[in-house]
């Protein structure tokens, strides 16, 4: 079923419903900006343009394949996270290949494929089973008008094995692109044990502000910096807009901005592949917890079907056991991501804090839409009185 739902409040947790509880099911997540290598071939240009047409290529496939899931299409570009049955999804992967909208990409091989497609356990049920297909202005929301980095080459994109062997030298800072809820339950760690640093933003928006006030200035960052997201998509153009800002500053040079490429995702399926090959053990990963994805399932991770207590790198909100499973805040207008175990969720009385669960109570009798106590604290700690501007970042043509 195709809909348009609001994508305000993801489900955290889900059942499988569908028939791939018996034939199997994956998710893929994948994207692409038209004018990053390998760029889109000049031939089809003209309709890159024309972004409703790609839109209704996906709907049609959606429809007749039975996909859930979110596509996001734009004139730059498209960022689409989908979930099916395996036969469906190997259909879809097959047309997808097909189209004009590929071309240029190199998915002649299951390796190509698989490392541009990144399919992990799941199914459309993950998504309520419906595919929500919108067209829109960027494909992720840098919170920029109209920002396309100056060249889409200064930044070095690393494979899952060279950003590896990066956290294994430990000399360089960490920063992770996510929101503060999803570096909660993992992040990267260096040799040293050293964990990358986690921005207190809640939306990908706000990290052209976090840079400006965080970033630039700071002489940690005078040196070479890597960053990662969940599948590579939040460092395209926020690794870039860092690294320009960064550039302008004539006391830091030339130093690189090195991203991985695919993301945590990409990592978590190439150190799997070395561990079933015997070559790693689950301890070598660089990456702690689990990786939040933005639909029903709510997180993944290494080996599922063997988990462990020491892969858990949070705690319970309520009650501070070791945890990684996903819930939300109560509050009417917050619904927060906290991390809940399933006793205190149970319970049905999780709130981020006092004060949400006291606004709730007000809210009943005189609805009001201000913000909670540890939302304020949240947003203090990164923008002080002065709100998410961006100072004196570098602004380009184009942007305001």
């Amino acid at each position: 079923m195709i809909s348009n739902p609001p994508d305000n409040s993801d489900p955290v947790s889900y059942e499988c419903t569908c028939t791939a509880r018996q034939t199997g099911g994956k998710v893929l997540l994948f994207y692409r900006y038209w004018d990053n290598e390998p760029a889109l071939p000049a031939e089809h240009k003209s309709k890159a343009s024309e972004p409703q047409a790609l839109a209704d290529f996906h709907k049609d496939l959606a429809s007749r394949l039975d996909l859930g899931g979110k596509f996001r299409i734009a004139r730059e570009g498209f960022n689409i996270t989908l979930g099916g049955t395996d036969s469906s999804i190997t259909t879809c992967i097959e047309e997808c290949s097909k189209h004009w909208s590929f071309s240029g990409i190199d998915l002649s091989s299951e390796d190509s494929r698989k490392a541009y497609f990144k399919p992990t356990p799941g199914c459309s049920c993950a998504f309520g089973g419906k595919a929500s297909i919108k067209v829109t202005a960027e494909i992720t929301p840098l919170g920029i008008t109209d920002y396309l980095p100056t060249s889409w080459s200064n930044v070095i994109s690393l494979p899952p094995e060279q950003f590896h062997e990066l956290c294994k030298e430990g000399s360089i800072p960490m920063i992770d692109v996510r929101n503060h809820y999803e570096s909660r339950i993992g992040y990267f760690v260096n040799s040293k044990g050293e964990a990358a640093v986690r921005p207190a933003v809640r939306r990908f928006s706000q990290w052209p502000g976090y840079v400006s006030r965080h970033v630039l200035g700071n002489d940690i960052y005078k040196k070479p910096i890597a960053t990662y997201c969940t599948g590579g998509i939040r460092c395209e153009k926020g690794a870039r807009w860092m690294q320009e800002a960064l550039a302008a500053q004539e006391e830091r040079s030339d130093a690189p901005v090195y991203t991985l490429h695919g993301g945590i995702v990409a990592y978590q399926e190439w150190m799997q592949r070395e561990i079933e090959a015997g070559h790693k053990t689950k301890d070598d990963s660089f990456f702690k917890g689990k990786n939040y994805v933005f639909d029903a399932r709510g997180a993944i991770g290494l080996d599922e079907a063997d988990p462990t207590e020491g892969d858990k790198v949070s705690n319970c909100h309520v009650c501070n056991v070791a945890e990684d499973r996903l819930g939300k805040c109560k509050g009417s207008m917050c619904h927060l991501v906290l991390v809940v175990c399933q006793s205190c969720d149970g319970d049905g009385d999780v709130w981020c804090c006092s004060d949400c669960r006291q606004m709730n109570e007000e809210q009943a009798s005189a609805p009001s839409r201000r913000i909670c106590a540890c939302e304020k604290e949240r947003e203090s700690s990164l923008w002080g009185d002065q709100g998410a501007k961006l100072g004196k970042a570098r602004r380009k043509k184009g942007q305001n």
